[in-house]
């Protein structure tokens, strides 16, 4: 810290938060470890996990019932309540400069209105996906305007938003009228995976995070292939045959897992705004990727990333195209990418331009 500079006191609001293995705890986490170590900041956290016993890091945890939750499925809804008990009852917060309310979940964002009347602070929203206009879910006309009347009581009452790509800030409602920046999830620098040199003679497959949508397709033609893939994520499909199933793992050993695989497997709806965490891991370990979509091929936020990427192959959800882009894997020869193309999708490259924003805000 510069002699005479003021500390800015962060509050980071995260529902999901370390030691909980989602990607939404892994971003925040992150975010806490690094500001922690920034001498022109002060950090403070409240989260919803109960496990989180780390410094400066306070538990409110989430209500079990409440009526509007059988209407509105999000647990944000459950959790303001608690959120706003904690607010007026405690003391022991500093008064923050900034909060960071993180989401999903999103119904707690509405307590930003009630932080900047208490603190006289600087609220950000953090949407890590689309909220009210979210192609992925399908939603009815009916529940997409009642998000939408959500959202943008949030965000008018915000000072800054943070979102994870260019295509999810067309989604969300004002996020250009706001001061506003990108921050992709990225991937942890600090971890040094020792890399496995990619065979494409006799390829092995990762698949990292949840599934969204069917993947007996990508499984039934590795089986018929006899290619082992190795999964890790909340699914609860069974072991059997060439398909391992780990279940969720701590961060560090599921890029282990994807540091000793050819192949790292992507599934995409297919709409632009999606993007996925795993892809950075998959990159920082130089893999193979197969990207298979549910609907368009080759356009988006993950082929804006890959722009650049060798090796990477879109086939469609069907066993037929899956089984054309293997083939297309193993008559191929892997070109290996340039030795700096990852370090834009670091973590520590992504946070430099959140420090420079929260500076900025801040005044």
């Amino acid at each position: 810290m510069q002699s005479g500079n003021k500390v800015i006191n962060v509050l980071i609001i995260s529902y999901f938060f370390q030691p909980n293995k989602v990607v939404g705890a892994l971003r925040t986490s992150y975010w806490y470890k690094k500001l922690a170590q920034e001498g022109d900041f002060s950090i403070e956290v409240i989260t919803a996990n109960s496990e989180s016993k780390y410094k400066d890091v306070f538990i409110v945890e989430q209500s079990k019932t409440f009526k509007w939750y059988h209407v509105i499925k999000d647990l944000g809804v459950l959790w303001l309540k608690d959120l706003k008990a904690f607010f007026v009852n405690t003391n022991k917060i500093k008064n923050p400069d900034i909060v960071i309310i993180s989401g999903s979940p999103f119904l707690h964002f509405s307590i930003g209105r009630i932080l900047k009347k208490k603190y006289n602070c600087k609220v950000v929203l953090d949407y890590r996906d689309p909220f009210a206009d979210n192609p992925g879910f399908k939603s009815s006309r009916l529940k997409k305007w009642i998000k939408l009347l959500f959202e943008y009581n949030f965000n008018k009452n915000a000072d800054g938003i943070i979102t994870v790509n260019d295509y999810c800030a067309g989604l969300i409602q004002g996020f250009y009228k706001k001061k506003n920046l990108i921050v992709q999830n990225g991937y942890d620098e600090s971890i040094k995976p020792i890399l496995k040199k990619v065979q494409t003679s006799e390829l092995s497959f990762c698949y990292t995070g949840k599934f969204y949508f069917n993947p007996n397709p990508i499984i039934e033609t590795l089986e018929r292939l006899q290619l082992p893939l190795v999964y890790v994520g909340p699914s609860d499909l069974k072991s059997k045959g060439v398909f391992s199933n780990r279940g969720f793992v701590s961060y560090e050993e599921s890029v282990e897992i994807i540091a000793n695989s050819d192949v790292g497997i992507i599934q995409t709806y297919g709409e632009d705004f999606q993007s996925t965490t795993k892809i950075f891991d998959y990159i920082r370990c130089k893999k193979i990727i197969l990207i298979v979509s549910d609907l368009y091929l080759e356009q988006g936020s993950i082929h804006e990333e890959l722009k650049g990427y060798p090796n990477v192959y879109w086939v469609k959800n069907n066993k037929d195209s899956i089984l054309e882009g293997i083939n297309k894997i193993q008559a191929s020869l892997y070109t290996s990418p340039s030795h700096d193309f990852e370090l834009k999708y670091s973590r520590k490259f992504q946070f430099e331009k959140l420090i420079s924003f929260l500076k900025e805000l801040n005044g």
